[in-house]
This record gives C-alpha cells, structure tokens and sequence, in this order.
C-alpha cells in the first residue's frame, strides 16, 4: 500500500529511531492527558473556594467514580479501536479500518440511548448505595444529572482519538484537548461565582454546565478532524449497519478491556462508600489525592498509550524484536520520568493539599495521604507499560484480569483488615472476643483507619506489577491479533 493511501499526520512506527519515535507519539498524549487533568483540577480549585468548599470538593470527588465507571465502557473501545487500527496499519489493510470504524459509529448510537436512560432512572439509587452523606446529596444528584448524559460527547472525542492514535497521530487529539480546557478554565470562576449585573452564582451547577459545554465542544471539533484526517475510512450511511463478524474481533479485544476497567471503576464507586463514611473532611482529601495522583501519572499513561500504538504497527508488521526493544526504552524513560517527581511528592504533600483546600484537617491528612501516594503511584506507573503492551496487541484480557483483581481480590479486602472494618461482620467479631491479640491484629491503623485506603493501595499495586510482568515474560502478546489463522477479514 502507498504512503499516499494513509490520512494526513500517520507515522510508521514499524523504522526509524525508537526512542524519537516514543517521544514524538507520547509527548502530544501526555499533553493531552495533563490537560485532561486541569479540566478536573479546574473544578476541584474552584468549588474549593466557595464558602463551605470542602462539600463542593467533596460533591465532584464523590462523583468521580461513578462516571469513571460509565466512562470505561468507551475507554475499552477506543483501546480496541487503536489496537486493530495500528495492527492493520502495520500491514497494510486500510480498508479494513474503514469497516471497524462504520460499526464504532453503530455502537456510539446505541450508547447515546444507554446514557440519556441512565440519567433519569438510577442516579439517586446509587447515591444512596455509596453512602452519600445527606448535606450533599441533593448536590450530588443535581451534577450527575449534567454529567452523565453529556459523556455521550466525550465518547465520540474518544471515536476520533482512537483511530488518530492507531494511526500514529497524537497531535490533532491534542489540540481538541486543549480547546476544551481553555474553554473549562475561563468558563468555571466565572459560572461557580457569577458577575455582577450579567451571570448569575450558579455553585455546583456552574460547574457542571462548564464541563458539558467544553465536553461538546470536544466532540463538535472531533467530527471536523474526522472527515478532514481521517475521511478516507468515514463509511457511507448505508455502510453503518451491523456487522456481526466484525462486532466479534471488536467484543474481542474490547470486552476484556471495558470490563475490567468497569470492574475496577465499580470497585472504586464500592470504595468510595468506604471514603464517604468518613465524612467531608477525608472525602476532601481522597479526592485532592486522585486528582494529582492522575496529574502525576501522565508521563507513564502517556508513554503506555504511545507504546500501544507502537507495538501494534511492529506486530501487525511482525517485526517482534523492534516491539521488544520499544518496550525496554519505554521503561527506562518512564523510569527517569517518574522518579524525580515522586520524591517530590513526598516531602511537599502538604503545599499540594493546602494549595486547593487550606483546611487544617485535611492538610494534616493530605501529608501522610502523598507519602504514602508517592510510591503507590510510582509502582503503578511501571504496570502501566505493561498494559501499554497487551493493548497494542491486542491481548486485553490480561489487563482484564490483573487489572480487576488488583482492586477486588487484593485492595479491597486490604482496606477492610487495614481499617479494622473487618470486626462489623459477626464471625470476625467473635475472633476478636475469643483472641485477643486478634484485636491489635483486626486494627492495624487503629488512630488513622481511612489511611487503609493508601496503605491497600501501595501493597497492592506491587501484587499487581509482578503479576503483569509474569505475564509479560509469557510471550503469548507477541502473537498479535490480526495475523490469527481464524482472520477471515482480507484487503480487498
């Protein structure tokens, strides 16, 4: 196939320099990911200058894992989208990511329904089910009613970012990015206070109009870079039909993906009814901790995603020795990202917390909370080159699985023994009556029991690395996905 035949902005990762190739392709990305981050550090600084702006930091941050957990239903398709289109870059089959890409359209449809219903029928239900303390309930509701349907915009900003990525191109994703946060930026103070005499102070609800107005910009910006980079596998409208083959090689690498990131975002949703029993003060906290948590982890998110695209193009092109070595410089250059900034971390957890919430309680938190932070994210960044690798080709069941378990068999039940909860079950209860040295054992943080969030964290995180990387040194990902005896999709 011609180089001609490829849309505006690809890059053949399957030459050149490796290293150069890695920075070109992840650097756009990481831009784009801590861009992401100020568009919800953005609502997090604001919300925490109202009076009374722990419960405002406290509404936003409780709603996280709900819409995470929404949201990574699109997040398996676009890591699906960017695994195929890169593997059938590689070799050469275009006008096979132009039918991919007609059945995404297909299932964008069928989840606009999904949302809107969603939006009107289980929001209280679930609210009530984490735990959500009384005095922000109506609040809570209130910006989930914007935020939920408006995701329908951002899965069609991930429909564009996940073939540009396949395809090499990390720069006009980037650019749609940027848009939006500038748009959130400028919008947000003046929306959550008002100006005199022309907007009203709309609190929490100018947040949320804020962040569904930058969301349709986003996906406005996304259809225009569709048919200017990428017209050539736009299909027609009678092309966008069901497709039961490729739905299949679709589900297939998808479907491990969304659900284990579904099951990890409902564990979070679970976990944050354990955040919520503890009042404003800690939800704060906890939600200042995953918000720069997310900032500091965009050197490692961004070189995974730019790896994906990378092994993909060397499978799809079998060239296995070059998606090796592409995996070694990736880890000495996330190494070298992340070290630095997490010694940081450490010792200046309490200017980040005071720098959105200066409360003396939640900074007191905020302190231990990024000590302990500092090396859980620092353990998990290196895990995220290894999902880097199973997504490009395209085996995203192994995420799928250590991925999930690292939140429901390991965190989960760390957080229950760490924080001493495990003595409201019955049969526990009775070991602590029966054994006494079972009581100091029960209670492992018997001052700091929501501190078992972290701790949890940390240990778990380790669990999860030697896992990933057992099944990395297994080598079945270096099969690939579209070279199997089993693919009846040939370049016609």
């Amino acid at each position: 196939m011609k180089k001609g035949s490829f849309p505006k902005g690809h890059k053949d990762l399957t030459s050149g320099n490796i290293w150069k190739n890695l920075i070109l392709l992840s650097f756009p990305i990481m831009l784009s990911n801590l861009l992401q981050t100020f568009y919800n550090l953005t609502d997090t600084f604001w919300l925490g200058k109202l009076e009374g702006g722990r419960d405002a930091v406290a509404v936003v941050g409780m709603a996280f894992p709900l819409v995470f957990f929404l949201s990574s239903f699109g997040i398996g398709f676009t890591i699906a989208g960017t695994s195929l289109t890169a593997q059938y870059k590689g070799a050469g089959r275009i006008s096979e990511i132009k039918k991919i890409f007609a059945q995404y359209i297909f299932i964008l449809i069928i989840s606009a329904f999904i949302f809107l219903f969603l939006s009107f029928t289980v929001t209280d239900t679930v609210l009530t089910m984490i735990n959500t303390p009384d005095h922000i309930f109506d609040d809570s509701s209130l910006y989930l009613s914007y935020i939920i349907p408006s995701m329908i915009f951002l899965f069609i900003t991930m429909l564009y970012q996940s073939f540009a990525h396949g395809f090499g191109d990390t720069l006009s994703p980037m650019k749609i990015q940027l848009v939006a946060v500038s748009i959130n930026i400028v919008l947000d103070p003046i929306l959550i206070f008002g100006i005199d005499g022309f907007v009203p102070a709309m609190g929490i609800r100018g947040a949320a109009i804020a962040t569904v107005f930058a969301k349709f910009i986003s996906a406005v910006l996304a259809i225009f870079f569709i048919f200017r980079k990428l017209h050539i596998v736009v299909p027609k409208l009678k092309e966008i039909k069901p497709d039961l083959m490729i739905l299949k090689r679709i589900m297939k690498i998808s479907l491990p993906s969304s659900l284990g990131m579904s099951m990890t975002s409902f564990g979070f949703v679970f976990l944050q009814g354990f955040v919520n029993s503890y009042g404003t003060v800690v939800m704060s906290a906890h939600t200042i901790g995953n918000r720069l948590t997310s900032l500091f982890m965009m050197p490692a998110m961004g070189l995974s995603n730019a790896l994906a695209s990378i092994v993909g193009q060397c499978l799809g092109a079998k060239k296995i020795e070059r998606a090796k070595e592409s995996i070694k410089i990736t880890f000495y250059t996330v190494i070298g990202f992340l070290a630095p900034i997490n010694i940081l971390i450490y010792f200046y957890g309490e200017y980040l917390t005071r720098f959105f919430v200066n409360d003396p309680e939640v900074i007191t938190i905020g302190v231990s909370m990024f000590r302990i932070l500092s090396v859980a994210s620092f353990s998990f960044s290196i895990i995220h080159i290894f999902m880097g690798v199973f997504n490009g080709s395209g085996f995203t069941k192994y995420n799928m699985v250590f991925n999930s378990s690292r939140l429901w068999l390991f965190r989960i039940p760390l957080v229950f023994l760490m924080s001493g909860r495990l003595t409201d079950f019955a049969f526990f209860a009775s070991l602590t009556i029966l054994h006494p040295f079972y009581e100091i054992m029960a209670h492992p943080l018997r001052d700091k029991p929501y501190e078992a969030l972290w701790w949890s964290m940390l240990i778990s995180n380790f669990i999860t690395f030697a896992w990933a990387y057992a099944l990395y040194l297994k080598g079945k990902w270096t099969k690939g996905t579209i070279h199997h005896p089993v693919d009846v999709m040939k370049e016609t």
